[in-house]
């Protein structure tokens, strides 16, 4: 009797080892929060981000002086609050009392001013340097002048950062949402290993604690952060490297609570068989075949005009790419509010025989033909989307006779062939962490860090210095368009598509709302 009852109690606590087990993973789960999109992660340096999946993560580590809400709207950030001068080239922001950085140092009105010198000088890189162009100084900074020269950004006190502006910039508290504040004594202490975990510093919701050689991001909330006791999922995961069909498999496995689906085909999966699951929202992103017009292949205007005239742009949305993205022919988004009218051709309604023949003209007048075909190479970053997409443009023009070569490459080996110049063609993914119409229209400027067309127009770069000093946010958007309407003359890049993003979400995921930036912050997030 003795025997079985020690053989009984050894099973009971078995199973009750196991039931504690299973209880302790459950709670540690919903301590996670796990998260996965498209593209690579390459950098947690704000001011180096180069791609869409750094922007996004960076934003769950930094805080700017203003910040993105949960719907997308512009709020106080480490600024408390803020004033701008009549004339609109004075704005001052008031910081929060009590700001510190993720290692106990206090975060000062200093941190803003040399950040912004960090970022908007030409080593650093940062892509979005020149929208920042309105600050006095800023630009003579940027294209390299003295490194030492007067910029307008200053620190009266250790609480107030002023910005002196060459003109008024009506989009200047969304910029400043992404530029974001960096932890200068840990960068001149470190150099470039600042911004690897653990010891990375930031001011953010979460800090990083690990990024593993599969791509996973380990993150922490960050207890010094402003607003911690809004108490945001004590852990966060973001796991990158992996393609559509795994990440929609491991979102039906449990395994991920919310995935980015970009894939056709696995959208089409899910829309069948996790609707419920599945939020879609136009964003602030689009799609560009992108021409390099220093190349002789592709100069004539002539045959650039061909070649938009040949895109069928419903069959490339709907049969081709098949991600739910609306056709267009305008380079800005439609979910950029702010812009109301669009620029289109004025062949954007022409009946499809009159589009061909109007092609295949100007095509031999810029002496293209089946006779005397034109090979064109294009680059993109490997993925079957885009390379089934080039394969249809490659259909679409060969009665031209221009032949595409299509090559796919390893995002860091497109990125050097970008700045290098070595394409025809290339698949430019345009996108912008805040509504502005500019963030699509300044790219064409010559001084453009986006600028890979090599496209050089002086009146253009007037007519884009003419619209971003307007004080009018209206009376700007008339401007754009009218330089719109320039560069679909010109076509150093042919619209294709506007964007529209595809999120699976977990039920027990709280606090998802529509969001047409690049995604919703973590912080805004819990788990049930």
């Amino acid at each position: 009797m003795r025997r079985r009852s020690f053989v009984g109690l050894l099973a009971a606590t078995g199973v009750g080892a196991m039931q504690a087990a299973a209880a302790a993973a459950d709670a540690s789960s919903a301590r996670v929060l796990r998260r996965s999109r498209g593209g690579n992660l390459t950098s947690l340096d704000p001011h180096r981000a180069i791609s869409a999946a750094d922007m996004e993560i960076v934003a769950d580590l930094f805080v700017g002086l203003t910040a993105v809400d949960a719907r997308g709207a512009i709020v106080p950030g480490c600024a408390r609050d803020w004033t701008v001068s009549a004339d609109g080239r004075r704005w001052e922001f008031r910081l929060r009392p009590g700001l510190v950085w993720s290692d106990g140092k206090s975060l000062v009105a200093a941190d803003f001013v040399a950040s912004m010198r960090r970022m908007l000088t030409p080593a650093t890189g940062a892509l979005l340097a020149y929208r920042y162009d309105a600050i006095r100084g800023a630009r003579v900074l940027r294209e390299g002048g003295d490194a030492s020269a007067a910029l307008g950004v200053s620190a009266p006190a250790a609480d107030r950062v002023v910005f002196d502006l060459d003109h008024p910039e009506t989009d200047l508290a969304k910029l400043l949402a992404v530029a974001y504040v960096v932890p200068m004594h840990a960068v001149q202490a470190l150099g470039r290993e600042w911004a690897k975990p653990p010891a990375m510093v930031v001011n953010g919701a979460y800090r990083p604690t690990a990024w593993a050689q599969n791509g996973t991001l380990t993150l922490e909330a960050n207890p010094r952060w402003f607003d911690a006791a809004r108490k945001p999922v004590p852990q966060l995961e973001w796991r990158m490297g992996i393609d559509d069909a795994t990440r929609l498999r491991s979102f039906r496995a449990g395994e991920l609570d919310v995935a980015q689906i970009s894939d056709g085909s696995q959208w089409a999966i899910a829309r069948r068989e996790l609707g419920s699951a599945l939020h879609s929202v136009p964003f602030y992103g689009g799609g560009w075949v992108g021409l390099n017009v220093r190349r002789p292949s592709i100069a004539d205007r002539r045959l650039r005009r061909a070649l938009d005239l040949m895109i069928d742009r419903a069959v490339l949305c709907d049969k081709v790419r098949a991600s739910g993205e609306r056709p267009t022919y305008s380079l800005v988004p439609d979910a950029v509010a702010d812009y109301p009218q669009h620029a289109a051709p004025e062949y954007a309604d022409w009946p499809r025989a009159r589009r061909v023949a109007e092609a295949m003209q100007l095509a031999q007048q810029a002496g293209v033909s089946r006779a005397a075909p034109r090979e064109l190479v294009a680059i993109f970053s490997s993925n079957g989307v885009t390379e089934r997409m080039f394969l249809a443009l490659n259909a679409m023009w060969a009665p031209l006779g221009v032949r595409v070569a299509a090559r796919g490459l390893e995002s860091r080996a497109y990125n050097l062939a970008l700045n290098a110049g070595d394409f025809d063609l290339m698949d430019y993914g345009s996108f912008s962490a805040v509504q502005s119409a500019a963030s699509f229209i300044g790219r064409f400027r010559s001084t453009s860090f986006l600028n890979y067309f090599g496209y050089r127009d002086a009146a253009v770069d007037r007519a884009i210095d003419l619209a971003e000093s307007q004080a009018d946010p209206r009376e700007r958007a008339r401007l754009y368009l009218e330089v719109e309407r320039s560069l679909l003359r010109d076509l150093p890049a042919l619209p294709l598509y506007s964007g529209v993003a595809h999120r699976l979400v977990a039920s027990r995921v709280r606090g998802w709302v529509p969001n047409s930036g690049l995604s919703l912050p973590s912080q805004f997030l819990q788990l049930a």
